[in-house]
């Protein structure tokens, strides 16, 4: 091999690794910037998906548009999860990342179907919650404790049913001294105590059906405890 040729080949050799070397340090300054746009890169709007009712989306949206205005990576989830359900309208939530700024909550709304002791709406769900503003609807009232409170709505929803073409049930109270009693549309109570319900319950309906009883109005309350009859109690002439 003459000098020249040898010269060539050394140059076209450093030449290939300078190129080579030239590519490494551009790919190590491009995945350095990548690294730094992804680190910097921030959450400017959060959408909220679902069936609302009582939430107003946009409202959220703005709302949680500036609780989470983090960045967008280093935003915990589970954190926009748990913060998104203690919303008291709230019942469950999901959440997803959307490049390149967006989150976007998925949420089911509480449907409130009872109100407990005047302050408590029970859910669906059988969750009970404390909105800020008061539902403007006619739902039924329960009154007991918490802890039965889906008993007491699965015993209004029984009630309702056995008595339905005759009064309407407006309200459930499970008692430490009375048991259940149910309240009527006109006012009227029914006093079932502790144990057998149902039949208890009949006995009540075949006096609301008598045609000796011309109308509730006159009565304050309907006593069913008693093994074979019940007591009636006639409203306070005012």
């Amino acid at each position: 091999m003459s000098w020249a040729s040898w010269m060539q080949g050394l140059k076209a050799h450093w030449a290939i690794g300078l190129f080579v070397c030239g590519l490494g340090l551009a790919g190590t300054l491009t995945a350095g910037g990548l690294e730094q746009l992804l680190r910097d890169q921030r959450i400017s709007t959060v959408l909220v998906h679902g069936q609302l009712k009582y939430l107003d989306a946009r409202t959220l949206e703005d709302a949680l548009t500036q609780e989470f205005a983090g960045t967008f990576f280093e935003t915990s989830l589970r954190r926009v999860i748990s913060d998104v359900k203690q919303h008291p309208w709230i019942a469950d939530a999901a959440v997803r990342r959307v490049w390149p700024d967006t989150l976007v909550v998925e949420v089911t709304e509480q449907r409130p179907v009872a109100i407990l002791n005047d302050t408590l709406y029970l859910g669906i769900s059988g969750d009970l919650f404390d909105p800020p503003v008061p539902v403007d609807e006619p739902l039924p009232r329960l009154y007991g404790s918490e802890a039965l409170s889906q008993q007491m709505y699965s015993h209004y929803g029984v009630f309702s049913e056995r008595l339905s073409g005759l009064v309407d049930v407006v309200s459930v109270t499970h008692g430490t001294d009375l048991g259940w009693v149910v309240e009527l549309s006109g006012g009227t109570e029914i006093r079932l105590g502790r144990s057998d319900l149902l039949s208890r319950l009949a006995r009540a309906r075949d006096v609301i059906e008598s045609p000796a009883v011309e109308s509730l109005d006159r009565i304050a309350q309907i006593d069913a405890r008693y093994d074979n009859g019940v007591a009636l109690t006639p409203r306070a002439i005012q």
